[in-house]
């Protein structure tokens, strides 16, 4: 589930969102919604074989032998075309509207959810397997963004790193503004990876603020003590785990990185390791809920293959693919994990959230007043 892109292009892509959330007032282009295109519960076959493109972010996966039973039972191939991280994604989508350059979108999350709405970017289906979803995550009313996986973005911490420190591991917010840790932690910058926004309304969620528009909001106060403290800014997911992070797959020296609950699986090598020895942990106090989607896109060549995509993604086999292959759990209830995954990714049951609309309404100006405190 990483999530990053090139700093060069963030100016365009807020530019372009910023232009989506301020669009209220264009006129609605309405698309038919699609039939139901199960053929008694199970997937269609399309006697003239389709070339379905779906667009993805860059951290997209399946097994290929899941993929291939859909296009053998659909006469369906599927052609993905990673564009970068779901911000940038989502930002090519915009800028192709009604045009569209694939079929089917998947990647977007809660966080773009409202820009995605706002600029009419999707066609309505509401797939028959949703009912099999857990209703939490049906966040769009309207038919237009389905469900596929959801995680946590929350602080990692190197197991081994702070215990030869002598450093005690720090359990909420506060204790990473700690004297004990300074200089220890690297975020992401919100304006350039997705963990990284999340992170920043992790800190809106927990201090609140998010109203006040001057450079004493309370979320703010917070980043000016991890300021004082030392915290490294980098520009993805990529970089701060792999290249600035102490733990597991990182080679760096911070022994606290913005990842994922899911992300300590990863590092394990052998599952008879206790949970408690395993070489990387999770801050729960610290995790932001985090949803992905799918859509089909306005517009698009072949709406009735996407549909049966949709439905696909909300099938057993690619469900149960995904915790594997994209370190996320499934939507649909009672989805069987690996084992791996069920010992080691760390239970988040009251994740720090915030409303969609109020997101996709003041992302822009949050971004902006975090970068005057950092740039």
């Amino acid at each position: 589930m990483k999530r990053s892109f090139a700093f060069a292009v963030a100016g365009l892509v807020l530019a372009v969102l910023a232009g989506a959330c301020g669009s209220s007032g264009s006129s609605m282009k309405t698309t038919a919604a699609i039939a139901p295109v199960l053929v008694n519960g199970a997937l269609p076959h399309f006697d003239t074989p389709v070339t379905l493109r779906v667009l993805t972010h860059d951290s997209f996966a399946v097994t290929q032998l899941v993929l291939d039973e859909f296009e053998t039972v659909t006469n369906v191939k599927v052609e993905l075309i990673p564009s970068g991280d779901a911000v940038a994604m989502t930002n090519a989508a915009i800028l192709t509207a009604g045009n569209p350059v694939a079929d089917v979108i998947f990647g977007f999350d809660e966080n773009l959810l409202g820009s995605v709405l706002e600029q009419e970017l999707l066609q309505g289906y509401t797939p028959e397997r949703l009912s099999g979803v857990n209703q939490s995550y049906v966040l769009d009313a309207s038919g237009m963004a389905t469900p596929i996986d959801h995680g946590d973005v929350c602080v990692n911490f190197d197991r081994a790193a702070l215990t030869k420190s002598g450093v005690k591991i720090p359990a909420t917010f506060d204790g990473l503004t700690q004297s004990s840790v300074r200089s220890k932690f690297v975020v992401e910058d919100p304006s350039t990876s997705t963990p990284g926004l999340s992170f920043l309304l992790a800190t809106i969620a927990k201090f609140g603020g998010g109203e006040d528009t001057s450079p004493n909001a309370k979320w703010l106060s917070y980043w000016k003590q991890l300021k004082a403290n030392g915290v490294s800014v980098v520009d993805s997911w990529e970089t701060a785990y792999y290249g600035s992070f102490s733990g597991g797959s990182g080679k760096g020296d911070h022994p606290l990185v913005v990842s994922y609950a899911s992300s300590p699986p990863a590092e394990v090598q052998d599952i008879s390791l206790a949970v408690e020895s395993s070489p990387t942990g999770v801050i729960t106090d610290t995790c932001y809920r985090q949803t992905e989607f799918a859509g089909i896109l306005r517009g698009a060549a072949h709406p009735r293959a996407a549909a049966a995509f949709l439905e696909f993604m909300l099938g057993s086999s690619f469900q149960s693919d995904v915790p594997g292959q994209m370190y996320v759990y499934p939507v649909v209830t009672g989805t069987p994990l690996p084992d791996t995954f069920a010992k080691y990714t760390a239970p988040v049951p009251n994740p720090l959230t915030l409303p969609y609309a109020d997101v996709a309404a003041n992302r822009d100006r949050w971004i902006a007043q975090w970068s005057a405190l950092f740039r």
